[in-house]
Order: structure tokens, then sequence, then C-alpha cells
């Protein structure tokens, strides 16, 4: 037992670390067991305890990570942790990123993040829903046991060396960057979050509560977690883009799918929700989406720990990997088994009765959500398919995904400006027509438009065109609100800021989908009308990319740095465009002491409206004579931009920010007059 090799050293950070832990698993096994008793035996003090369980489980965590984060600090090297991936020389902030950087740390940091989260749970949701309070409780004490198991038994960063070094190794040299600070992080709490929508799902399940009232229960965690997820991965593209060195931000790897793929179903689920809201139906679909993101999200935790496909990000193969496997089954065999068992409470309470309604576009865009996500899983797990059936590991890369997954996702942008377009329910074909209409004459106006701008690439073509349909008829839905609450006698400035304090929850998916449209233009121009080139150029000489001049006048070296970083190899480049100096660029290479064959890249950036100069330096000689690659990546700044609007989008949704303002019936008369 780690607590017995602390006790044993005398290490009292260790004993402290080891022994939170254990009290932790200790409570979280108490509310486990405690809730259903309380629920069978009608106890209700019991049931409060057991609730306040998961609270005390949080503090529990919450004192084994700040003890290891001490321990960081304070240069603790007794503790094989910390003299694996610290050291004296580096900073405070990267020793605090150290944390999570390999698999014990990241391991207590994900179970710290989810305890947090059902901490608050506890305290703010679970009083609300009498209803299945009980039933909660036990699924978020029986997860938070099964992370703890393997914290306390399998993965534990508080096991203590039989040797106390005088320095640690120090920070993986592809992870000492500010980024680390933030994406890490944000991932990991994005991934737990998606427990709390799986245990409200699961304790609806158990109560026969399939009606609403899990849906009211369900919207602000699953808004959280799908808000959450997305900063994660967009923090994820640009860490890659700006620090990795290899001209993209989204490479397909193994274990950038992993922490994509809980993202789909939940973001799925938001919408598919609305249509269960209105017309009582998909109830069951609801609650498979809920179960398959919380599912996708462990799968991502054993395919990270387990080696079964290669990744850059991967942490070495354990035994851990095959833990998770086993929750992982253990969680899908409990949903299915439910699910089946209240079937007869899943039936749909209206049918569908038109197919030209917002309703039966809600349902294709889940299913093009669903087939994003198996296609992006199978691929991630062919290998291991392959070596299965043929005895060889065959794997794929991102033309594979980018041939098939691409057609998917413009399928879904125009699909979403379909149904922004689209009626609930059903319309007379007279009012369809005239929905349509504009719309239908903005896509040939745009068509023709791109074309003969020199936009002949099929698949730029109508993703360009779907991502402008949607921003316009998207921006017609602020524009008819607004003429709504100006008719009913608000004035025209304040009509906007009125919208969203009418409904906060609709105007900001409105700005979540033109960040869509806005990030689809950006993906499309940085992919497709990529350059890239390499050029060897002397001290003294220029070259030419992106419509700008460079200069390189020779190697510069920098050393006394801190991070574990020895020294810093830098190209200075000017950049000048029409004759006048436009910029200056730093690319190089960082080399470390501990990990000599491990160099890393310094990315060095131009940035404009139009495009990304993106320079890094892939070799020297003697000479200085430097081997530049250059990438001229399109519409950077707008992907980066569209994002912001997506979060900005998002966060307006989920944050109680205003009350909900009344609706006069002269607004809401306006309105629906209007968009007819």
């Amino acid at each position: 037992m780690n607590l017995a090799d602390a006790a044993g050293t005398m290490n009292p950070l260790a004993t402290i670390g080891a022994a939170s832990l254990l009290t932790a698993l200790a409570t979280a096994l108490f509310a486990t067991f405690a809730a259903p008793i309380a629920h069978l035996t009608r106890r209700p003090v019991l049931g409060l305890a057991a609730r306040r369980a998961l609270i005390v489980t949080a503090l529990f965590t919450t004192a084994g990570i700040a003890t290891l984060g001490i321990a960081l600090l304070r240069n603790d090297f007794s503790l094989a942790y910390v003299a694996g991936v610290s050291s004296r020389g580096m900073q405070a902030p990267m020793k605090w990123a150290s944390l999570y950087s390999q698999q014990p740390g990241s391991l207590l940091y994900w179970t710290w993040a989810m305890s947090a989260l059902m901490a608050v749970f506890a305290w703010r949701t679970l009083p609300r829903i009498p209803w299945g309070a009980g039933h909660a409780t036990a699924i978020c004490g029986a997860t938070l046991t099964g992370f703890l198991i393997a914290l306390v038994l399998l993965a534990s960063p508080f096991h203590v060396s039989p040797v106390t070094p005088e320095d640690g190794v120090g920070l993986n040299p592809l992870l000492v960057d500010p980024g680390m600070l933030i994406h890490p992080p944000f991932l990991l709490t994005g991934l737990v979050s998606t427990a709390i929508p799986f245990a409200l799902g699961l304790a609806a399940l158990i109560a026969g509560r399939l009606d609403l009232a899990w849906l009211r229960a369900v919207r602000s965690w699953a808004l959280f977690s799908w808000l959450v997820l997305s900063i994660g991965n967009v923090l994820g593209g640009w860490w890659a883009y700006t620090v990795l060195g290899w001209g993209g931000y989204w490479g397909w790897d193994p274990v950038e799918n992993s922490a994509i793929l809980p993202l789909l179903p939940m973001t799925a689920f938001l919408h598919s929700a609305m249509v269960q809201e209105r017309r009582g139906m998909l109830k069951q679909w609801n609650l498979a989406l809920v179960v398959a993101a919380f599912a996708l999200a462990v799968f991502g935790t054993f395919n990270v720990r387990s080696g079964l496909v290669d990744s850059v990000h991967s942490f070495a193969q354990s035994e851990v990997g095959s833990y998770f496997l086993i929750l992982l089954a253990i969680a899908l065999a409990a949903s299915v088994g439910l699910m089946l068992w209240r079937l007869p409470y899943l039936r749909a309470d209206h049918d569908f009765e038109s197919l030209l309604s917002r309703e039966s576009a809600l349902i294709v865009n889940n299913y093009l959500f669903t087939a994003i996500a198996l296609v992006i899983l199978g691929g991630t797990l062919f290998p291991v398919f392959s070596e299965l059936f043929v005895d060889e590991r065959i794997t794929v890369g991102p033309p594979f995904f980018n041939r098939v997954v691409g057609p998917l996702l413009i399928a879904l942008v125009a699909l979403v400006a379909i149904g922004t377009v689209l009626p609930w329910r059903r319309a007379a074909n007279e009012t369809l027509a005239r929905r349509f209409r504009d719309p239908a004459i903005l896509t040939l106006i745009s068509a023709a438009a791109l074309f003969a701008l020199g936009i002949r690439e099929p698949r730029a073509l109508v993703a360009i065109v779907a991502a402008v349909v949607l921003i316009a008829v998207t921006l017609r839905e602020f524009v008819l609100g607004a003429r709504g609450l100006h008719a009913a006698g608000h004035a025209w400035p304040a009509t906007v800021m009125a919208l969203f304090a009418r409904d906060q929850r609709r105007y900001g998916g409105y700005l979540v989908h033109i960040g869509v449209a806005v990030m689809a233009v950006a993906v499309v121009g940085s992919t497709i009308y990529q350059q890239q080139f390499r050029v060897a150029v002397a001290p003294g000489e220029s070259f030419e990319a992106g419509g700008r001049t460079l200069h390189y006048d020779g190697l510069r070296e920098h050393t006394g740095l801190q991070n574990g970083i020895e020294r810093e190899l830098v190209a200075p480049l000017v950049v000048t465009q029409e004759g006048l100096t436009v910029g200056h660029m730093a690319p190089g290479r960082r080399l470390f002491a501990n990990f000599p064959q491990q160099p890393t890249a310094i990315v060095a950036l131009d940035t404009s409206f139009r495009d990304d100069l993106y320079v890094f330096v892939q070799g020297w000689d003697d000479d200085q004579v430097a081997e530049f690659h250059v990438f001229v990546n399109p519409l950077m700044f707008w992907l980066w931009l569209g994002a912001g609007v997506y979060v900005a989008g998002g966060l307006l949704a989920w944050a109680p920010l205003t009350s909900p303002l009344p609706v006069s019936e002269a607004a809401r008369t306006a309105t629906q007059t209007q968009r007819a």
C-alpha cells in the first residue's frame, strides 16, 4: 500500500496525500451504499448524509491534489512522480502544470475535477430533484469509487522512491509551454463533466421519471459539459498549431480523436432534447446520447492509458488501461439494462407530422453527428481490428478522415441552415416556399460569385455556400426577433440585448451557429488552399512567401533559460511587404538539458486577416545556412475568431446572466407574422 510506504519512510506529504485519497475512497463508498438504503428505508437524514459525503469526498481529493502541488513546488524528489516530471530549474507555473503531465497526476486531476463537479451537483441540483436525488447520489458515488480505486491501488502519485535524487528529470519538452496551464485542465474537466448528465439519465431511468423533469435538471449540466469540452478541443487545436510545429491544428491523432468523440453525442443531445421538450419524442435516443458521451469519455481514458493505439499524446502502457475497459463495460451494461427495463416508459408522446419540419431536421442532424462519431471511432480503432483479422497493424491517417468526415461536416452545416428556416411540426407549402425563397436565391448568388472568384474545388464551394447561407438565415432570426420587440415598443438600440434577455439559450445557440459557419469557411481555406514549401537560406539572403519577403541574417543563441531549456537557437526574420517592414519573426529550435534527443520547434507566426505565415526551422549547418519549413495558411484569423464567437454563444446559452424577460403578446405576434 502507498500509505504504508509513505509512513515507513516518514514522508509527511506522501502520508497526507495517500491518506486523503483513501479517506475520499471511503466517503465515496459511503455515498454509494447509504443513498439507496436511505431511499428504500425512507430515511431522509441518511440520504442527506450520503449527499454530503459527495462534498466530503471532494474536500479530501482537494487535499490530495493540493498535497501533490506542494510537493512539486517544494521539489520533494523523494516522491517518484515529482522526480519524474519536475526539476529545480522549472518555474512555479510549469511545476504546477507538471502535476497532470503524466498518468498518475492526470488521473488525480481527473478524479479531483469529477469530485468537485459532483460536490456542486450535490449542493445545487440534488435538493431540487427529490424524485431522483438518492439514485443520482449513488451513481455519483459509484463513479467516484471506480476512479479512486484506480488512483489508490493502480496509479498513485504518492509512491516514495527508495533513493531520493538531487534533481528531477523535468517536464516532457513538448509540454513546456504556457498552453499547458489551460488546455489540459479544460479538456480533462470537460471529459469528467459528462458524468453528471450520465448520472441524471440513469437516475431518471431508475425512478421512471422520463418526462420533462429530468430534462430540466440535466439541461444546464449538459450545456456546461458541452461548453467546457468545446473550449478544451479548441485550445487543443490552438496548442497543436502554435507549439508542435507541423503547420496544422488538427492531425486526427488517436488521442485527439478520443478528446472530440464525447463532444459529438453531447452536441447531438442538446439538439434532440429540444424535440423532447416540444414534442415528447426521442426519449430513448436522448438517454442513449448522454450514456454515449460518458462512455466515450471513459473510452478516451482507456485509450490514452492502455497502449491500444500509438499516439504522441498517450501515456505509457499500464494495467490502468485494462481496468478502465472493465469500468466501461460495467457502465454500458448497466445503462443498456436500465433502458431495456424502462422501455415502456420511453415511447414517444407524438409522431412526426411532416418531413419538412424542424424536428425532422434535428433528427437528421443527430444521425449525422452519430455517423461522424462512428467514423472517427472506427478509424481510431482500425489498427486494432486490422491486427485482429489480418495479423497486420494498418493505420488510417488524416487523408481518410478528411475524405470521409469532411463531407459529413459540410452536410451538417447545410442541414443547420435548413433547420433554422423550417418551422416546428408542419407548415403549408406556400409558407415553406416563402421561407425558403430568399435562402435559395442567396445560395445561387453566393455559388456564382464564389465560382467567379476562382473557388472551383467542389467541397470548398459547397462548404462555403452552406456557411454563408447559415450565417444569413441565422442573422435573419435576430432581425425578425428585433422587429417583433420594436413593434411592441422597444427602442431599436436595445432590441438585441432584449432578445438575449428574452431567450438567452435560443439566441446564444444562434451565435454558436454563426461561429460554426465562420470556422467552417476558415477550415476550408486553411486545409484545401494551404501552401507549404522548404527553403535553404544563407545569412544575408531573402525568400518570398505569401506575398511577403523574409530576410534572414543568421542564427542567434539564447542561454540561461528556465524550465529545463538548455539553449534556444533562433533565426530572426525581417518581414517586408512592398518595401515596407511589416513585422519580425523568430523561428528556431529549443534544446533541453535532460532530453538531448527531443528538441522542439519554436514556431513563428505572422498573422493577417487574409492568412498566416507559419515558419519553423527544420535544421541548419555549420555555416548557419538554415532550412525553413514555411506554410501559408489562409483564413486562420477567422478560425480563431469563429471559435471565439462559438464560445461566447455557448457562455450566453449556459450562464444564467439574466432572468427571462416577459414577452408581450404584441411582440410574439409581430415576430411570428414576420417569420411566416
